[in-house]
């Protein structure tokens, strides 16, 4: 189990949560109804930015 820490820029607060799989930058966060997108790792704080709606994934 992996345990992130993450902040959402304009924001005070921090968003703590874990994950079975390691996450990388450019990934997407589902966190309940949210989801964010990492737009970097600092220090093992992940900067989120909060995204709408997603239309398509591909691998």
């Amino acid at each position: 189990m992996n345990y992130y820490k993450g902040a959402v820029p304009g924001s005070d607060n921090f968003i703590y949560f874990k994950s079975e799989v390691k996450l990388r930058e450019s990934d997407v966060v589902v966190l309940e109804d949210k989801r964010y997108f990492i737009e970097r790792m600092d220090n093992g704080l992940l900067i989120l930015q909060r995204v709408g709606s997603i239309i398509s994934v591909s691998v």
